[in-house]
């Protein structure tokens, strides 16, 4: 339970603190893609000194805290808190947003596709 409670508080924290990367090491980028249906979705990149890797999605109102999982191609995160089971698989400038059912088999529907950066 304290995990489900943490994470949260500690990846908001992260949002609000930008000047504490400076000295710590720690990288953080903000990336906003464009998604079908017209969709943005706003994304925090958290790349920390230790070598970890977490993205912050911001998707139905709410901030999803996420790590990054192993991945066959491109970059693949999960979310941290097992009652919202988002993921976000990126590659290049590219991205797709699922979500895995709970049940035994763990399917994934994917919920935004076609999004995409200008870079």
């Amino acid at each position: 339970m304290f995990k489900q409670i943490a994470s949260p508080l500690f990846f908001s924290a992260l949002l609000l603190s930008p000047l504490v990367f400076a000295h710590s090491g720690d990288q953080m980028q903000q990336v906003t893609y464009q998604c079908e249906r017209n969709v943005q979705l706003p994304v925090t990149y958290v790349n920390t000194a230790q070598g970890g890797a977490y993205a912050v999605l911001q998707i139905d109102g709410q901030q999803i805290p996420m790590s990054v999982v192993v991945s066959a191609s491109g970059v693949r995160y999960e979310s941290i808190d097992d009652q919202r089971r988002y993921s976000w698989h990126s590659k290049s400038n590219q991205g797709v947003v699922g979500w895995r059912s709970v049940d035994s088999q763990g399917i994934e529907t994917i919920l935004l596709s076609q999004c995409s950066t200008a870079e």
